[in-house]
């Protein structure tokens, strides 16, 4: 009997191997893996053409990228790794990891060591890719945040030869650059800042104000955070406002010629060039305090999640596409695709010589080893953490521009934020 059972199951397995059933998910009997990767900016063909480089190493690997759309991108991600049927590979923001502390797998120190984080990548990485626990859980293949975009023509017109590098100058200049009409309609803005509803990015500018000045966008209870929202909003209040509701969106503004000042991420200078091509703007770093050196980030990493059967295979996926040849190539091949003129900005310390000189993407790299990021980031469309902190300051805005004091109007905003930060578990 023992022999008939034995004999038996070996036919069985026998069988299924012929059959090329999967014994087990993900893998075939030959001892392929199958890995999805769910990616939002790169088109598939340059993506593919690293998978494919990386297969002629890696024949037993297979890996399907999938690009998808930004909207409901998070909780769909979120939703499908819960459910145990999510990809392995995945991209999201820096400042989604209080979101995603159940699917984020942690980085192995073989693919990306602690001393690597630090020596090898910008500091607010460190700050941005930790969970609860500070183990990392997350590799940027880009790094972005705000830069000061410049328009050449309105600046040359007025004589004016450089951007301002402090807050005071570029109130000074934007006050110079604005033109108004017979009956006080601004026709040119100086700069796009003090409301919400028309400034792009108004979130990212505000949260970066606020860190400038030593506030905390978490707890915007300080006079730090009172002085900053203040501040902003001086732009579009009284006789001497410089930017106000009834203009277009600021990008719009910008890209028509009617606005010397606008704030951004590098992405834009794509979409502005794309839509004006004779515009001559460059991108500056962003204006400072006197004495202080804070910039803003907002930018993407890939991570891999913990429900995956093959994390091993994913990291090691990851650790390829931040090796620095890869990311020259990743860069290159984003730079060709129609309508692209740059791929995204390089993440590593090391590499900023490559482009530096820019006269786009330098000004980031400038401002790379000052970033700092906090929940407020604009465009992440995560209808979650970012857009809630986003409606909690939007809606003190609007409060100030109706003649309430700065503090009074944050009062409110702080107990919104806690909420908002509570639900999230991002305190």
């Amino acid at each position: 009997m023992k022999f008939f059972l034995k004999n038996a199951i070996l036919a069985i397995l026998f069988a299924l191997i012929l059959s090329g059933c999967k014994l087990i998910p993900g893998i075939n009997n030959q001892g392929q893996v199958s890995l999805t990767y769910w990616g939002l900016w790169e088109s598939a063909v340059n993506i593919n053409r690293l998978i494919s480089d990386y297969q002629k190493d890696h024949p037993n690997v297979t890996i399907t990228y999938e690009k998808k759309s930004h909207q409901q991108y998070r909780e769909s991600l979120q939703n499908r790794i819960e459910a145990g049927e999510g990809p392995d590979i995945f991209r999201f923001h820096n400042t989604w990891v209080p979101m995603l502390q159940g699917v984020l797998s942690e980085v192995p120190a073989d693919v990306v060591s602690s001393s690597e984080f630090r020596d090898n990548f910008y500091p607010t990485v460190s700050s941005d890719l930790r969970n609860s626990q500070k183990k990392f859980v997350g590799v940027p293949l880009e790094i972005d945040g705000l830069g000061l975009f410049w328009n050449e023509e309105i600046f040359n017109a007025a004589g004016i030869t450089t951007p301002p590098k402090t807050w005071q100058e570029l109130a000074d200049t934007a006050s110079k650059l604005t033109v108004r009409g017979p009956t006080g309609n601004i026709t040119t803005a100086g700069v796009a800042l003090g409301t919400a509803s028309n400034v792009d990015h108004f979130s990212d500018i505000l949260g970066m104000m606020i860190l400038q000045n030593g506030g905390d966008p978490k707890l915007p209870t300080g006079q730090q955070a009172a002085d900053a929202l203040d501040y902003f909003a001086s732009f579009a209040r009284g006789e001497s406002r410089v930017w106000d509701s009834s203009l277009p969106s600021s990008t719009v503004a910008f890209t028509g010629g009617n606005l010397a000042m606008y704030f951004g991420p590098s992405w834009r200078a794509i979409e502005i060039k794309n839509n004006n091509p004779l515009l001559k703007f460059q991108v500056a770093p962003v204006p400072q305090l006197e004495g202080g050196k804070v910039a803003w980030a907002s930018y993407w990493a890939e991570g891999v999640s913990a429900k995956s059967s093959h994390q091993k295979e994913a990291w090691e996926f990851v650790k390829y596409l931040q090796q620095e040849d890869v990311l020259v190539k990743l860069y290159s091949e984003a730079a060709k695709t129609p309508g692209r003129i740059f791929g995204e900005p390089y993440p590593k310390v090391s590499m900023a010589p490559k482009i530096a000189s820019d006269p786009i993407l330098g000004a980031f790299i400038a401002d790379a080893p000052y970033m700092k990021s906090a929940p407020m980031a604009s465009r992440t469309f995560d209808n979650g953490l970012n857009d809630q902190m986003i409606k909690a300051y939007e809606d003190a805005i609007n409060i100030v521009l109706k003649g309430s004091r700065a503090a009074d109007a944050l009062e409110t905003a702080a107990k919104n934020v806690e909420t908002v930060l509570s639900r999230f578990g991002a305190k």
